[in-house]
């Protein structure tokens, strides 16, 4: 098997632009937060399979799209979806899980989940529960804006989730260069690693383009593109916790 080769200039280019949008995020919340141990980023294991993440839809001028160039290469993703954008797309929720992809709790908006009252953030969090669990239960939440703190965790747990961010993540929600998306995560990508893309609109239209270039690199590769239950299954080490037992207390 031939991993792709190291790019510095990329490498250096992509670091100088995340530490630009932490930099921006710190001045508004005024606090990095350390990684905890509860929270997926990626796996340690030896197989090559990498987990893509796709944030913000069901779009129904992309979704389908995306559907299709995934079943073209017999790919799996874990698609984070935004409950109040079900309504009137649920036929592309059905396609999903029929196809063997994974539904994840992204919310009711799109808006810095951290920035919410804990009290709103579990009402929120559940009325985005109800909307999905019809179509699969999801297993896994990720915060809106990638940030969280203990008291959302401690909601997340005792409401059978699991929280998810990535460990490869080509800032595709703000940098508009298809290209600079596929040069870092072609770059970065290594067994066990969490792919971060984004749907709707524009935003669609570049993971689109994205995927296209990169699944048959992959693939090439020798790697194999899961979601993340399917990725953690191949966890050989401790970069992740358990997730908790999703019955834990009842989902209401």
């Amino acid at each position: 098997m031939t991993w792709p080769r190291r790019r510095l200039p990329i490498l250096l280019f992509a670091g100088a632009l995340s530490l630009a949008a932490q930099a921006e995020r710190s001045r508004t919340l005024g606090v990095f937060g350390d990684r905890s141990p509860e929270v997926l980023y990626s796996v340690q294991t030896d197989e090559p399979v990498i987990a893509i993440t796709i944030d913000d839809g069901p779009d129904a001028a992309t979704t389908p799209r995306l559907l299709q160039l995934l079943d073209a290469y017999e790919a799996k993703a874990t698609f984070f979806l935004i409950a109040d954008r079900v309504q009137g797309n649920e036929s592309l929720v059905r396609a999903m899980v029929k196809a063997g992809h994974e539904i994840g709790n992204h919310m009711t908006r799109d808006v810095p989940s951290i920035e919410l009252a804990p009290d709103v953030f579990e009402q929120e969090l559940l009325r985005a529960d109800r909307i999905l669990s019809p179509f699969a239960r999801p297993r896994w939440f990720r915060p809106g804006s990638g940030w969280y703190d203990e008291i959302m965790l401690e909601i997340l747990e005792r409401h059978g989730y699991q929280a998810a961010l990535g460990t490869i993540y080509p800032l595709d929600a703000h940098v508009g260069w298809s290209w600079f998306a596929q040069r870092y995560i072609l770059t970065l990508a290594n067994p066990g690693s969490v792919i971060i893309l984004h749907d709707g609109g524009g935003r669609g239209e570049r993971t689109l383009a994205t995927l296209q270039a990169i699944l048959p690199e992959l693939i090439d590769d020798g790697y194999r593109l899961v979601t993340l239950s399917e990725l953690v299954g191949f966890a050989t080490g401790a970069l992740i916790d358990d997730p908790p037992d999703a019955g834990t207390e009842d989902r209401q």
